[in-house]
Parts: structure tokens; C-alpha cells; sequence
């Protein structure tokens, strides 16, 4: 029987474009701050935007969330690639400047 190795393809020029949505909802507590840091990294590697969609979540600590994005953001920040924050609440956005966060947003409404 043959076997198949999956390896991860970085040419996204050849292979087209790939957009991954999240939508978190409820409280982004510690553990969901961390649970959307961890899903974030690992779509970094395969995806060309990443949308986080806030509408639908709650965040009490915001500079907790900048922290957790900042590194996904950077690995997002390239030609071609995109973190985008839509639903973004004020304190978040404010907490994402001072962070300096590389992310395009769009507030909520």
C-alpha cells in the first residue's frame, strides 16, 4: 500500500490564496486569550489572511489579547499576508497601539 508525505507548501503565489476565519465567542478569558494565540500560530503557516472576527466576544483584559496576538500579527505581516481584526472595541484597539500590533482592523460597530 502507498504511503503519501503531506509537506507544507509556502509558495503561495503557485497555489492560490487561502483566507482562515475565526470567530470567537463568549469571554476571551486567559484560557481563551491563549486557545486563540495557539490556533492563530498554527494558521500562520498555511494561511495568507487570517480573520478574527470580535463581534461575538467580550475581552476583559485587553493588553492581554495585543500580547497574545503580536507574534501571529508579525508572522502575518509579510507581502501577501494579512491579520485582520474585525469588531475590534475601542480599549482593544487602544491596547493593540500600544502593543504594536502589525494587524488591519475594523471597529466595532
Amino acid at each position: 500500500m502507498p504511503t503519501h508525505s503531506h509537506t507544507l507548501d509556502l509558495d503561495h503565489k503557485a497555489n492560490g490564496w487561502l483566507t482562515t476565519v475565526l470567530r470567537p465567542a463568549g469571554s476571551l478569558d486567559t484560557s481563551g486569550v491563549g486557545r486563540l494565540a495557539e490556533a492563530l500560530t498554527a494558521l500562520t503557516a498555511s494561511s495568507d489572511m487570517v480573520i478574527v472576527d470580535l463581534s461575538a466576544a467580550t475581552v476583559p483584559e485587553p493588553s492581554r489579547l495585543a500580547a497574545a496576538l503580536r507574534g501571529p500579527a508579525r508572522q502575518l505581516a509579510g507581502p501577501g499576508r494579512c491579520l485582520l481584526l474585525v469588531g475590534v472595541a475601542p480599549e482593544v484597539l487602544r491596547a493593540l497601539g500600544r502593543a504594536g500590533v502589525q494587524a488591519a482592523t475594523v471597529a466595532a460597530a
